[in-house]
């Protein structure tokens, strides 16, 4: 049996893709919150002060990064932020059609915001980490 050495992959092949799983839940909860409220006939004065709500976890990401970088490792966080988005997303489709979807849907979009926000910490941990500095 002949030695072989271990491989690693090029960053190429997990960075892209890393980075469109961090952008992208930023974008739903930014972006798309506010047309699916204004496409429900929520008014714009609710709609305004829900989704305002939905950018505190970007506002508190530097008190929260440090909490990240203690408890688990990054590729942990990774792991975890992206089925809780997977969640949340979940979540939002399935309280449209309920009572007080309002209510509800917030509930998942501040999920959304959350893990997407931590994803963001962990993923920008992982790639100053995981790759030598000439693959980054």
């Amino acid at each position: 049996m002949a030695d072989t050495k271990p491989t690693s992959r090029s960053p190429w092949c997990w960075i892209p893709t890393l980075y469109l799983a961090e952008g992208m839940p930023n974008a739903l909860v930014a972006t798309v919150s506010v047309l699916f409220y204004n496409d429900l006939g929520v008014s714009n004065e609710a709609t305004a002060f829900f989704t305002s709500l939905l950018y505190l976890p970007w506002v508190i990401k530097p008190l929260w990064s440090p909490v990240v970088d203690i408890l688990h490792t990054r590729r942990q966080w990774i792991w975890t932020t992206q089925l809780l988005l997977g969640a949340g997303m979940a979540g939002v489709a399935l309280m449209i059609p309920a009572p007080h979807f309002i209510e509800w849907t917030i509930v998942f979009f501040i999920l959304l915001a959350f893990s997407s926000a931590t994803h963001d910490i962990a993923a920008d941990g992982f790639y100053m980490m995981a790759p030598t500095e000439r693959e980054q």
